[in-house]
């Protein structure tokens, strides 16, 4: 039975939906005392997005930094660990042979790395190094830098590149002051700076460190490099007498490299502390330097 009603729209003849009918149709008039109001679909304006793309944009900035940060964190650690293990095998090395280091030579699978690798269970590397890098020496190569893709030899690395020689790859250079035997170019650098035997070091002398070559000779007065990239190539700067330091002297740990000592710690140095460290038996800290 129809009953009348004071409501204009029914009288008008317009329906009041049911719950059913709204839901599948958001246009269709809702009952609200004996007004009707117009029941639309919510969506997102043009503003509040810009407000949700503005506030992760903002929250993006904040956290890249900190997972770059974690990321070089993470390499810094495994770089450090590389390391301990190298001076580990230095340190089993000597007791192998008489308290002695290698002796120097440009020989072909004699050299410091070749001779190391036995004493990380990793002894096809010794003859036949270019095959056997991605085994435990792997360690050789700090996790910063990448393996160059270049024909030839030997070459010199940088602050992110590897670098390649007799063979062998790898990230780290050694202190040659530590490397007494050596015929080739001991002649040239002053005889009481070497360490003759690895028993007359301190724990505090560098072992080897995050470097664009294979090895050094520090000296205390040698120059800050003007690339800290380590890509100024031989001949000449950093790889010349006076600017030896050089090759340690690199940004691959934000203005700081990892150090390895003949105790087999490992440290985080930053660059212009390399002239404070002991290299050789007569070095003298330089506190006078700035990196810039």
């Amino acid at each position: 039975m129809y009953t009348q009603t004071n409501c204009p729209l029914i009288k008008e003849g317009i329906s009041i939906a049911s719950p059913l009918q709204r839901l599948y149709n958001p246009l269709v008039t809702r009952k609200k005392g004996c007004g009707a109001v117009m029941d639309r679909q919510r969506a997102f304006t043009l503003i509040e997005l810009l407000v949700v793309i503005a506030i992760i944009a903002l929250l993006m900035a904040i956290l890249m930094p900190v997972l770059g940060y974690a990321r070089e964190q993470a390499r810094s650690r495994v770089c450090q660990s590389n390391q301990r293990q190298l001076c580990m095998a230095m340190n089993l090395y000597a007791l192998d042979h008489d308290d002695l280091t290698m002796p120097f030579t440009h020989e072909p699978g004699r050299y410091w790395f070749h001779q190391l690798a036995p004493y990380l269970s990793e002894r096809a590397y010794k003859d036949n190094p270019a095959e056997h890098l991605e085994g435990m020496m792997r360690v050789a190569f700090c996790p910063s830098t990448k393996r160059q893709d270049r024909s030839g030899e030997s070459f010199y690395g940088s602050a992110y590149l590897s670098w390649r020689f007799m063979g062998g790859e790898g990230s780290y250079g050694l202190n040659l002051w530590l490397l007494p035997d050596d015929p080739i170019y001991a002649p040239d650098f002053p005889a009481e700076n070497f360490y003759k035997k690895y028993s007359d070091t301190r724990s505090d002398v560098p072992l080897m460190g995050d470097s664009v070559w294979v090895g050094s000779w520090p000296f205390d007065m040698d120059e800050v490099p003007r690339d800290l990239s380590g890509e100024s190539g031989y001949p000449g700067y950093p790889h010349g007498k006076g600017y030896f330091m050089g090759r340690f002297c690199v940004d691959r740990h934000k203005t700081a490299i990892n150090i390895g000592f003949v105790d087999s710690h490992t440290e985080k140095v930053p660059l212009q502390e390399l002239w404070t460290l002991r290299w050789h038996r007569l070095f003298k800290p330089n506190n006078d330097v700035s990196i810039p």
